[in-house]
This record gives structure tokens, sequence and C-alpha cells, in this order.
């Protein structure tokens, strides 16, 4: 089988979706012949690429994929990928769109209007000649609001050699590693709750680091909220890390907190249960209730008050953490190791083209 990626990427470790394309590719690799068409023409690191000039004309790609079984459009709101599906339907080419979350009923509401006209004038069509649509996850799928064809495929992690093994004796150490985006990654909502179970968290010894990029300038008013709150002395707000620094940051924690309000797949959680760290979530990170039912962390409603409860909920199942780090490891090892999602997601893609 052949299966051509087209994604609008760059090589930036702190966008999801710039981390997960190159892995969607190399992974399927192993089961199918692969490659992608990156539309910005940046070089992306580590994945098999082809050249993309327009205008798009199928038949300039290298063989084999000027012939792809299948083509995956990676996101949905690019106004190249209209000309290039025009192309492909010309060449009776089929496609799917994985929109990584970008249709689900949450995310049009970003921008309502703007989204609204865009769909009728230009995406909707783009959209309905898709074979399929490609969710991350359940949650991703039941609120998708177009009416397409629909299928589970995650997103996937590498699974280190390191695992979590040492806890702290007094306290607990929370940490989050993502980007400073307040709204959508619930900062706020993590802040609130602190601030709600300030007294409770203090006696008991427990902090709450926070790693990551700002994003248009919300680290700042991350910062602000912390000062409002009064909860400077238990969060603490550093610069983002990567490779070694990341890993030391993650084997360091005792919990891995994550309190969304909506995500695809968050690449954050995946990577925090491959090195075995428990993980506090909500149910907007989309796996909260997974977790959970491993054995491997703890979930909250999507509230100040839900995290707050949850806060209340870890310290006093404190000596269960020890137990966590092999269910969570296994957990990621059997359910999203990139191997076992690339295998399922290609045989997947086969049943659609079969039809």
């Amino acid at each position: 089988m052949v299966v051509l990626h087209i994604a609008c990427i760059r090589n930036d470790p702190f966008a999801g979706v710039s981390v997960v394309v190159p892995h969607h590719v190399t992974a399927q690799g192993n089961f199918a012949e692969t490659a992608l068409l990156n539309i910005n023409g940046e070089k992306i690191d580590g994945v098999r690429q082809l050249s993309y000039e327009a205008p798009f004309r199928l038949e300039t790609l290298p063989a084999p994929f000027c012939t792809p079984d299948l083509v995956v459009f990676h996101e949905c709101y690019r106004f190249p990928y209209l000309a290039i599906a025009k192309a492909l339907k010309k060449k009776k080419v089929p496609y799917i769109i994985l929109p990584h979350g970008e249709l689900t009923k949450e995310a049009q509401q970003k921008k309502h209007l703007k989204k609204v006209v865009a769909n009728l004038l230009l995406f909707n069509r783009f959209i309905k000649n898709a074979v399929a649509l490609q969710c991350l996850s359940e949650r991703e799928e039941k609120q998708t609001r177009f009416g397409k064809k629909r299928f589970i495929g995650t997103n996937g992690i590498p699974i280190p050699e390191k695992e979590k093994q040492d806890f702290s004796q007094d306290g607990i150490r929370f940490v989050y590693i993502g980007r400073l985006d307040i709204y959508p990654k619930g900062l706020d909502i993590l802040v609130r709750a602190v601030k709600e179970a300030k007294l409770f968290l203090l006696r008991n010894h427990c902090k709450i680091d926070i790693y990551g990029p700002d994003i248009l300038g919300r680290g700042a008013e991350l910062r602000k909220l912390i000062e409002e709150t009064d909860t400077g002395d238990m969060i603490g707000v550093f610069p983002p890390v990567v490779a070694r620094e990341k890993e030391a940051a993650l084997l360091d924690a005792d919990v891995f907190i994550q309190t969304s309000r909506s995500e695809g797949m968050p690449m954050g959680v995946l990577e925090a249960l491959a090195y075995g760290i428990p993980c506090a979530l909500t149910e907007g990170t989309t796996l909260a209730a997974f977790v959970r039912d491993h054995g491997a962390g703890f979930a909250s409603e999507t509230t100040t008050e839900g995290v707050a409860r949850m806060f209340e909920e870890i310290v006093r199942r404190k000596d269960e953490l020890p137990e966590m780090p092999r269910r969570a490891k296994d957990m990621a090892m059997k359910c999203f190791s990139w191997d076992r999602v690339a295998e399922g997601t290609v045989e997947k893609y086969k049943e659609l083209i079969a039809k």
C-alpha cells in the first residue's frame, strides 16, 4: 500500500501536529510505502519527504507516490489543500482527513462566524469528498460535527527505556509540560484549584512546576493569574524543556498533571505514561477515564472544584503512587506504541479503499 501524507508543519517540538505527523509517516512506513509532502516547504527532520511545488501536479511526484493508494491530509483549514484535493479527485485518488481536533463542536465555536463562511464556501466540499475522517480519540469522534464516515486512529508515543522509580518521601511534586496556552490547556483551572485547596496542599507539602513555551503572550497572563491568586509559593513557571532536560523533569515528578478543556490526543500525557508517571487529568484531556480505569492515575471533571477534589484524592492515596508506574508504562506500550498504532491504522486504510 502507498500512502502519501500531506501537512503544513515545522520543526517545532512544542507544536503537537508538527511533532506527531513525522511519527505517523515513519511508523506507518513499517507497514506501507509512505512519504510526507510538506506544503510549507520546510525540511522536516527524520522523515521521508517529497518536494512540494504549486500548482500541485500528482504526476510530477516520484514513483510510487505519483499513483498513491491513499492520501492523508493533516488538519483541515489549509487553502492549498483545496487545489490538491481537486487534483486527486480528477485522478480518482481517495483521500482522508485527519483534522487533529479541528472539526469538533468545541473547535468550531472558535472564530465561529469565520468558520461557518469558510465551510459553506470552500471546506464543506473538501470534507464531503474525503472517504473518511480519522479521529484521534473516541471523544473526538463523538464530538466531530461533520457527518462523514469516521474512524479512530490515535497518536502514538516512542517508549523510552527509563521508568519512574522513586517518589518523594515528603510531599508530592506535580509537573505540567506543554504550551502555556492558558485557556485550552486549562492552566487557569489548575491555578484556581490550587488557590481553592491551598491550605490543604501546603500542609501536605505539594508543589506544581509548569514548563513550556509562551503562546502569544499568554505566559504573562498565567504569571499574572498566579500573582493575583497568591499561589506563587506553590506554583513555579519555567522555560520549556526538551530532550534530557525534559526527561529529567518528568522522572523527578511524582504526578503529571494536565487540566485541559479540550484535546485531540495529548502528547504530553502519552509521554508521561510512557515513562511510568502517574497522571492527574481532567475529562477534557480525552484520556482521563482511560488512565483512571487502568489504575495509572486520577481523573476529575474539567472544573476548579473537580481539580481541587482530585488534589485531595491524590494526597489521600499517596501510598498507591509507587504501584502506578508499571501500569502506566504497560498501558502506553499496549495501547499507544507507534508500531501498534501504525499497524492498526494501515489496516484500517486498506479496509477503506477496498470498499
